[in-house]
């Protein structure tokens, strides 16, 4: 609850609470799945914001290090729909003010809550018991069932975007096939994927911790149900776990996709290359050899994001070179969208909302002349001068946030 409590600061408009109907569809600790809605009015009224929530995959080098690690994840909002607020208030590009975000204000919006540990997919009918307690896998199910509670609506809309932030952007891309399938082909379908990019490369240690944790979720819950992404499925037989790889992922995208990636993602850096040095959103405290290997991160996401924006007009990013701690500070759902401190190039005023309601207004009129939106920062932190400043801002109000609720709770 604590968690939620820092991240509903950047909230100001709220959403309610439902849960799925099926009651298969349950999160790590047997709650039944959940998500937040809000109805779409004039001009949205036929119009849906899918969104993904992003979260941290289980981890764990070996089968007994992951089931510890999803018994703990069960008592989080990322386990259990029991830790879940009644409702919500959003920010950024999913908030109900029109001066503030023009492009969605007015839409449905289904925000799907991330609490299966495993990329909001895999089926597992048989919960898996260790030391008493039982663990579900049944990511697949919820986004189904959720699906199929909206299907009329969805099938008669204008348009849909799929979105997600860190593992819910994966999840977007991977669902958005599924989606394309069950709608008319005049309805506009597309994708934004905000910090979604995991890279194929080893932890600083020189340890797989990601690849290894891959390869047991593949095992646990993709035996019974693949990926939702079923060509890159059939690409990679008994290997689905290579669709969660970025590089492998977009190649079996058709959906036009936009891109919203730090080239400093710290959930990545941190969560699954165990670089620990950045806790603060700097170098300060890193070593020679964490700076390298920071350095080097960030080359292969830049020549990653290059590579594949190359390869196809349909596809757009915004890609800037700061620190940015994925779902909690994701620009997706942050009201610094709109600060033209956050612009590439630096003070250009080009801002993730501009960028993107450009890019969507190119997909959707299907202007295949018009000059492709992919916007990738060219230096090195901290040379994009106003976003590292703004993003020092954010971790000192992000500190301050966690001094308050502390203080709360102490004198609670």
């Amino acid at each position: 609850m604590f968690i939620i409590g820092v991240m509903l600061l950047y909230f100001v408009d709220s959403l309610d609470l439902e849960y799925v109907k099926d009651n298969l569809a349950r999160c790590l600790d047997g709650s039944r799945g959940s998500y937040y809605f809000q109805k779409g009015d004039q001009d949205g009224k036929n119009k849906f914001l899918i969104h993904f929530e992003g979260g941290d995959l289980i981890l764990g080098s070996s089968e007994e290090e992951y089931f510890k690690n999803a018994i703990i994840k069960q008592v989080t909002q990322y386990g259990s729909s029991l830790n879940r607020a009644l409702n919500i208030e959003l920010n950024g590009l999913l908030s109900q003010n029109q001066g503030q975000n023009i492009n969605f204000y007015d839409w449905n919006i289904i925000y799907i809550n991330s609490c299966d540990g495993t990329g909001h997919q895999g089926f597992r009918q048989s919960p898996i018991i260790y030391k008493e307690q039982l663990i579900y896998f049944r990511g697949e199910s919820i986004i189904k069932s959720i699906i199929a509670q909206y299907n009329t609506q969805l099938q008669n809309s204008e348009a849909i975007i799929l979105s997600g932030c860190s593992i819910g952007a994966i999840a977007a891309l991977q669902w958005s096939h599924y989606i394309s399938q069950i709608i008319p082909n005049y309805v506009s379908l597309l994708c934004i994927a905000d910090s979604g990019i995991l890279i194929d490369m080893q932890s600083i240690d020189g340890s797989e911790m990601l690849k290894q944790s891959l390869k047991i979720m593949n095992y646990l819950v993709n035996t019974e149900s693949d990926v939702p992404l079923q060509n890159c499925a059939r690409n990679y037989p008994n290997q689905s776990w290579k669709c969660f790889y970025f590089q492998n992922l977009l190649n079996f995208i058709t959906t036009p996709v936009f891109l919203i990636q730090s080239l400093y993602d710290i959930g990545f850096l941190q969560g699954y290359l165990n670089i620990a040095c950045i806790k603060d959103l700097t170098l300060n405290n890193c070593s020679t050899t964490e700076k390298d290997y920071i350095d080097y991160v960030y080359n292969q996401f830049q020549v990653t994001i290059k590579n594949k924006t190359s390869l196809n007009r349909k596809i757009g990013s915004f890609a800037p070179s700061y620190f940015l701690l994925d779902f909690l500070f994701s620009l997706f759902l942050n009201s610094a969208s709109f600060s033209m401190n956050w612009s590439i190039p630096e003070k250009s005023g080009k801002t993730v909302s501009q960028t993107l309601s450009k890019w969507i207004e190119i997909q959707q009129k299907n202007q295949s002349n018009e000059d492709q939106i992919v916007l990738i920062d060219d230096v090195y932190w901290p040379n994009n001068e106003p976003c590292a400043l703004l993003a020092s801002e954010q971790t000192f109000t992000r500190y301050m946030n966690i001094l308050y609720f502390l203080f709360i709770i102490i004198n609670f």
